[in-house]
């Protein structure tokens, strides 16, 4: 097995594993725990399932230290094609992480408040929604650099003689969305109604950029080349 097939290999089931984990820990937990607008039912759901919202943080801490092993294999498996364009995509995830890290101390915040004097977290209603609330936020704000990511990566890939052009394609469509969508959520957020239905509307190309690379990595990445383009771009 060549480096760049180990490394291919690594990158793509790592980025399977995030998003099962990311299904499960926003899709599933945290839609059922916390209640949009509503401080009384989000702490009463926090405080009746506090096992289910460890498992929830739990899910985060997995999918950020899987991010810093995608962005390590995937410098690794570019080097060779464009080594500085490929360090900066990678900077650019380990920058994403860093963002997202400091948003999950909210959440730890929130875990040492459910986990108090139960009197004392009926009064904290207000305190926990707004740790959640600026938990989203940051993790908001981190999405726009990585959506940035995700349009250096398409670069790398459309610059890639090995890698169809579809691919690049849908990275950067990806990317877009991600930048478009987390950069309305700050700049316009009287228009929070438009914007939720705008993310739901492009929440499939956003998310089968990378998954479908992931697959891509998986299945070609780093085996004998097939030559896509004569001339990189």
């Amino acid at each position: 097995m060549t480096t760049n097939r180990k490394y291919a290999l690594i990158a793509g089931i790592t980025l399977l594993f995030m998003a099962a984990a990311a299904i499960l820990t926003f899709g599933i937990i945290h839609t059922m725990l916390i209640v949009p607008g509503d401080p009384e039912a989000t702490t009463e759901n926090l405080t009746s399932n506090g096992g289910l919202f460890r498992t929830e943080v739990s899910g985060w801490y997995f999918i950020l230290v899987c991010d810093v092993v995608v962005a390590w294999a995937l410098f690794i498996f570019f080097k060779n094609e464009n080594k500085k364009l490929s360090l900066l995509t990678a900077a650019l995830r380990i920058i994403f992480v860093s963002i997202f890290g400091i948003a999950l101390f909210h959440l730890i915040n929130v875990l040492k408040i459910i986990n108090g004097n139960i009197t004392e977290v009926q009064m904290s209603g207000e305190q926990i929604m707004d740790s959640i609330e600026s938990f989203e936020t940051t993790w908001s704000f981190g999405l726009i650099i990585f959506g940035f990511h995700l349009l250096l990566l398409g670069v790398l890939a459309l610059k890639s003689k090995s890698i169809h052009n579809f691919w690049g394609i849908t990275l950067v469509v990806a990317a877009v969305s991600y930048i478009i969508v987390h950069s309305t959520k700050f700049l316009y957020p009287e228009f929070e109604s438009q914007i939720a239905t705008a993310e739901m509307a492009l929440s499939v190309p956003m998310a089968f950029g990378e998954i479908g690379f992931a697959f891509w990595l998986i299945m070609r990445g780093g085996k004998p080349k097939i030559i896509y383009k004569t001339i990189s771009i």
